[in-house]
């Protein structure tokens, strides 16, 4: 509640007989007039036969002093209040938030004094405001306005025009995992400040990273501004009328800025960006603006990172689709929904099945059978894949005793997912839960992407080392789609390189897929690895590969992923050797 500091019990500060100038004025007057009745009683008492009455002169000459002494007090007391009077209003103007108002009184008096402390307390004042700005509105790690100020402008009432830009930095949460926290937010401010510098093209002289809602004048034209909006990702936003291709190109900008490792201490880090676009118009708040360029990041991502998309109805309508699948994950996993299918994986030179892959399908109860591309990144959200991967393992578990008791080969592969893999413990920890299932670890052969193994090559050394010395088979997987650096991957323990379907889908027709796939096999053969191709969908790429030396093959050309139950019945109807043809 506001306070009216004018009026106080019904008396106004300052005014009439509550002025400290008009009551010294009567006070004196008061005083003088006792004084002057004092000195004629004196008079009188002393000398009681003389007359001291006053002529009319007399009294006009007493009446003349007594107003000369109070005009003289007035006069004064008014150069002595009128300090006091300026420090009032300084102060009001503090109190009513201008807190940016000098303290003018500056003498050697009381009221001097007085207005220091007030200056020091103007300027103590301004600090905190400072610091509480600061906290409310700078993100502690970049330095860069937070998503409270970005909210406060897409919230103000004037019509916004422009793009609005949502970044989200890739691979970034597997950096968290494996590096820690630490090096996270160093890898924070150096992506912020690239981002500032060579995506955005503001050079580091015009860089204002503390800003509040109050300072950002969004009319400018071509003003860019980043935010820190949460974790890993950032919002750019582009004011004004652009064109359709200049705000593409600053996207391109952005992710080119993003696509060189970075060095943090001796490690070298590869993260990347994925970008959403949304332009702000007429009959779409400011609100859905942003929501929509969300959108469109997860687009970007699901055509495999590193690029950009512009928002369009398509994404809406898949928007609306991943939020139905997101509400329908939440209890999948309770309610078993999630089943395994067995890939084969064939012997190049004997043509039977060597072993199978594990693959994970979602039985949901209205869509069918839905296969990992369309929900795993809904799982990404949260830690929905470690708990598929969990399952997963749980299953496996239990269908290998199976695959055994049916004459069929009874090693699986299985993925492993980054948070599971990026567990200090993950080797003991597997080793003693499948021991406790009852198998052995060499039935189980561990599949790790290469870009996950490739984040830490030390820590990954350690892992793949730990694993294998428990028994434990050890794959890279989707060679060709990561960083592709041989000399790193020779430093790494493992037993098979899987080549991705990337490389092998035009094995037949074209020379240099042939070329690279040939020294990919030549590479892994004298290392001592055994070399799987994967994605194998036709006769000719199987010939092309068997020419080439490769061990093992997997793909539709050898029939879809089935349940165990259906590899168990083909195992009972002898069609084991049904590829025996191929060698």
């Amino acid at each position: 509640m506001e306070v009216d500091t004018e009026l106080i019990t019904g008396r106004i500060l300052g005014r009439g007989l509550n002025s400290l100038r008009v009551r010294f004025t009567i006070m004196i007057g008061v005083f003088s007039s006792l004084i002057a009745a004092l000195v004629f009683y004196l008079l009188e008492y002393q000398d009681a036969g003389a007359s001291h009455s006053l002529t009319a002169v007399g009294y006009a000459k007493l009446v003349a002093s007594i107003a000369v002494a109070s005009g003289f007090t007035y006069y004064m007391t008014g150069r002595l209040t009128r300090p006091i009077q300026n420090l009032k209003v300084s102060t009001e103007a503090i109190a009513s938030g201008n807190y940016e108002t000098v303290v003018t009184v500056d003498c050697r008096c009381e009221v001097g004094g007085l207005a220091e402390s007030f200056r020091k307390m103007v300027a103590r004042l301004n600090d905190n405001v400072s610091k509480i700005n600061t906290l409310a509105y700078e993100d502690g790690i970049t330095g860069l306005p937070n998503r409270a100020v970005l909210n406060e402008l897409l919230e103000r009432p004037e019509k916004l025009s422009g793009h609005i830009l949502f970044i989200d930095l890739d691979r970034f949460k597997q950096v968290n995992d494996l590096y820690g926290h630490q090096i996270g937010d160093k890898l924070l401010q150096m992506a912020s400040s690239r981002m500032l510098v060579d995506g955005l093209q503001i050079t580091t002289e015009n860089i204002n990273r503390c800003l509040t809602p109050d300072t950002v004048d969004v009319a400018s034209p071509g003003c860019r501004l980043l935010f820190r909006f949460a974790g890993d990702e950032f919002v750019v936003l582009v004011t004004g009328e652009n064109s359709q291709q200049k705000i593409n190109q600053i996207a391109q900008q952005l992710i080119d800025a993003l696509a060189d490792p970075f060095l943090i201490g001796q490690r070298r880090i590869q993260i990347g960006a994925s970008v959403g676009i949304a332009a702000l118009g007429e009959g779409i708040s400011c609100a859905d603006t942003l929501k929509h360029a969300d959108m469109a990041m997860y687009e970007a991502k699901s055509r495999g990172r590193g690029t950009y998309a512009v928002f369009d109805d398509l994404m809406r309508e898949k928007a609306v689709d991943r939020a139905e699948l997101e509400r329908d994950f939440v209890h999948a996993i309770d309610n078993d929904e999630m089943v395994v299918h067995y890939q084969s994986k064939i012997d190049l030179k004997s043509g039977e099945v060597e072993s199978y892959e594990a693959l994970v399908r979602w039985a949901h109860p209205t869509r069918g059978l839905l296969y990992p591309g369309s929900f795993l990144d809904v799982a990404a959200a949260g830690d929905g894949l470690e708990r598929i991967g969990r399952k997963v393992m749980s299953i496996v578990a239990q269908d290998v005793g199976e695959l055994s008791n049916s004459g069929l080969p009874a090693r699986v592969a299985v993925n492993v997912c980054p948070t599971q893999f990026a567990d200090e413990n993950f080797a003991e920890k597997l080793s003693s839960y499948v021991v406790s299932r009852g198998i052995r670890p060499s039935d189980l052969e561990l599949e790790v992407t290469e870009s996950v193994a490739m984040l830490d090559l030390d820590k990954a050394r350690q892992h793949l080392e730990a694993l294998r010395a428990a028994g434990f088979k050890v794959a890279i997987d989707d060679f060709g789609t990561g960083f592709s650096n041989l000399a790193q991957l020779c430093k790494l323990p493992y037993d098979f390189l899987k080549i991705d379907r990337s490389l092998v889908q035009d094995i037949a027709t074209s020379h240099d897929s042939r070329i690279i796939v040939s020294s990919v096999i030549a590479m892994a053969h004298g290392l001592g690895h055994k070399v799987v191709a994967e994605g194998v969908e036709s006769a000719d790429q199987l010939d092309v590969l068997r020419t080439l030396g490769c061990d093992i093959a997997q793909g539709y050309f050898f029939g879809i992923p089935s349940p165990i139950t259906e590899l168990a019945a083909r195992s009972a109807d002898g069609l084991t050797t049904k590829f025996a043809a191929v060698s």
